[in-house]
């Protein structure tokens, strides 16, 4: 099968489609057009068809739905993070589309031209988001598709450390507005984005629905503290954990064991050799009330152990 591979500049991916709630295709065409663009620059003409065959869609109903999401990406889209005229440019509202033109024809041929100020971006030099159109074309909610495209954004970058995450798992933060602006949402409480038991929650939706498509799954908790949203991904299961049996990370044994001696133990002959036997006796799952401890040692960090936990692995994910 021949996978069609796009090299998303990053200025694209940290944008967004604004007032398109619950539309997930304007995304897909936006991606779509881009792998066009990166083939034949920034005019060319694809045939109702063959614009249907880079969307995945066979059915000849959603003619008037692609029609549609050309309309919207001829209105401003936002685009971030770039240079333009040698100055930093935070973020531009653009069209994608200066110009589609329809012609009277048997194949139905669109002639479309990129938007000046969006080659402008994407001709400067930086990251780009490599994404499989025939894995985004599954996706059947704008949620899923973005949240996916920020995963395919950050998974391979390094990340600041903190006390339960190295550099083997990945981590980004959103607040409430990014994702607002990222789902063309208008929530005012984080727990209508995210919760524990709401599958139809955005974030579980869309979190869901890329664990169902590719396999991968994806992590997420709402920080009180920072009032943050907080992604993170890993590897395996069982290269996330230094045994089958023990239910912390291994990122986080070390800082746990220190946090534990420091608050429990007041004194003893070796600390080198106590400090190692309670590392083994928790990589063992033998060290008594180790749940509990680590409980309180994610409350102390200002994290909710029960989104910490999860529930099928019956482990701490950290």
């Amino acid at each position: 099968m021949n996978r069609k591979i796009v090299k998303k500049h990053n200025s694209l991916t940290d944008g967004y489609i604004p007032d398109t709630p619950r539309k997930v295709l304007p995304d897909r065409l936006l991606n779509a057009l881009y792998y066009k663009f990166e083939k034949e620059g920034e005019e060319f003409t694809l045939s109702i068809q063959e614009l249907k065959e880079l969307l995945g869609i066979t059915s000849q109903k959603d003619d008037k739905r692609i029609f549609e999401a050309i309309q919207i990406l001829q209105s401003p889209i936002v685009i971030r993070n770039f240079r333009y005229q040698n100055k930093e440019v935070e973020w531009v509202r653009t069209p994608f589309l200066c110009r589609a033109v329809k012609f009277r024809s048997e194949t139905n041929e669109i002639h479309f031209k990129i938007e000046p100020m969006v080659i402008e971006a994407v001709k400067q030099k930086g990251g780009y988001t490599p994404l499989d159109l025939g894995i985004c074309n599954r996706f059947r909610s704008k949620y899923a598709l973005k949240l996916y495209e920020m995963y395919r954004r950050y998974r391979s970058l390094p990340h600041n450390r903190s006390d339960v995450a190295n550099d083997q798992i990945g981590i980004i933060k959103k607040s409430l507005q990014e994702l607002n602006q990222m789902f063309s949402t208008n929530h005012t409480a984080p727990s209508k984005l995210f919760g524990q038991n709401a599958p139809n929650a955005p974030i579980n939706r869309g979190l869901a629905e890329i664990e169902r498509v590719t396999g991968e799954k994806i992590y997420c908790f709402y920080d009180r503290s920072s009032k943050l949203f907080i992604f993170s991904w890993g590897r395996r299961v069982e290269d996330i954990y230094p045994s089958p049996e023990c239910i912390i990370p291994t990122s986080s044994i070390e800082p746990f064991v220190q946090w534990y001696i420091s608050h429990f133990v007041n004194k003893v002959d070796n600390p080198k050799s106590y400090h190692q036997k309670i590392f083994q006796q928790i990589i063992s799952n033998d060290f008594g009330n180790l749940e509990r401890y680590y409980q309180l040692f994610l409350l102390e960090r200002g994290k909710d152990p029960k989104k910490c936990f999860d529930v099928q692995l019956g482990k701490f994910i950290f």
